[in-house]
């Protein structure tokens, strides 16, 4: 089977997201996106309900949150102090906004992958 080389697309939304991090976070978050170029493996898909969408975890309390179309990943941007995605959780406004941007950026992307 041949492994066909996977495309990345570092929006905006991320590239800003990253100014908020110390330089020591920001390089290993870089680290960790860089190497789904070697590992597409770290990008984990979530749930049904949210299919196309994944997250790379960055330690305990961050997460690069991602959109994955074939294969091309757009890196759409980083949240810190991860809160489960439970039931309760997916009640909330920072919940049901998070899918809203990931939508948004997914339609925005849309004719460049």
């Amino acid at each position: 089977m041949v492994n066909k080389k996977i495309k990345i697309i570092q929006t905006k939304t991320y590239l800003n997201s990253l100014n908020k991090f110390s330089n020591n976070m920001r390089v290993s978050i870089e680290k960790k996106v860089n190497s789904l170029l070697t590992n597409q493996h770290i990008a984990i898909p979530m749930c049904h309900q949210h299919e196309g969408f994944c997250e790379i975890k960055i330690g305990s309390k961050y997460r690069v949150y991602c959109i994955r179309v074939e294969n091309t990943i757009v890196i759409a941007f980083v949240l810190g102090e991860v809160t489960d995605h439970d039931k309760n959780y997916q009640n909330t406004k920072e919940y049901q906004k998070l899918f809203k941007r990931l939508r948004e950026i997914r339609e925005e992307f849309k004719d460049k992958i």
